[in-house]
């Protein structure tokens, strides 16, 4: 699975999400042909909050779209790319997220660098993957952790940078899904994240908790050093 940052203003798009934008939307995968065409109906894009992270001091949201009962050219629709925004109600967050794993788990995967986050008040989350036997399915397709300042934030649904693309069937395409956008989700960050980012470093590669945030847990490695990023460090 690949992870790339995503920044996106207002007439800029990176090119790596350009480029998934345009494979999976518009001209289809190479040696596989254009995307499913002809859905009728939308899926139903849900979030819901999920469990706590980092050492309890970060919120998650679940992102989900619902695609059972869509039917287009070839039978039943299945996804095969996703472009999803949400705004944020206020500065001092720092949003990090991962793509889902069910019933698809090898999305290539983007999202708005951190930073970012706070300075547009916006994260968008994208995925593609060349897989025509996509199922019709509830996609679990991004976890979103929220984390920085205490108190409540509220995302709401962005329709104007988001899209959703079929699954890739052979001689027919392009094949976009309509949405049915999910309600404003208000979540509360209980407390600011307690670790220290140099305090992390100095424990590299010995017995670390509470900094040894991430499985496999034994030693402070790098992938601790990543989780303690996501979490609002440095």
């Amino acid at each position: 699975m690949r992870y790339t940052s995503l920044f996106i203003g207002k007439t800029w798009v990176h090119a790596l999400a350009r480029r998934a934008v345009i494979l999976a939307l518009w001209v289809g995968w190479p040696g596989l042909g254009l995307a499913q065409s002809g859905i009728a109906g939308d899926a139903l894009v849900t979030v819901q909050e999920g469990p706590p992270d980092c050492l309890d001091s970060c919120v998650t949201v679940e992102v989900y779209a619902d695609l059972v009962g869509l039917a287009g050219v070839g039978g039943p629709a299945g996804l095969n790319a996703f472009v999803l925004g949400f705004d944020l109600d206020r500065t001092g967050v720092f949003a990090s997220a991962r793509a889902g794993s069910s019933p698809i788990g090898d999305w290539s995967f983007m999202t708005t660098g951190r930073d970012q986050v706070d300075l547009t008040n916006r994260l968008i989350v994208a995925g593609a993957v060349a897989n025509p036997a996509a199922p019709n399915a509830n996609y679990h397709l991004a976890t979103i952790t929220l984390c920085g300042t205490q108190g409540d934030v509220t995302l709401t649904f962005a329709p104007t940078v988001s899209s959703l693309g079929s699954r890739v069937l052979a001689g027919d395409g392009p094949g976009p899904i309509g949405i049915t956008a999910p309600a404003p989700i208000t979540v509360t960050i209980p407390y600011d994240f307690p670790l220290v980012w140099e305090d992390a470093l100095v424990r590299w590669l010995k017995a670390g908790a509470p900094y040894d945030l991430a499985p496999p847990h034994g030693v402070v490695d790098i992938l601790d050093l990543v989780k303690a990023v996501n979490c609002g460090l440095p």
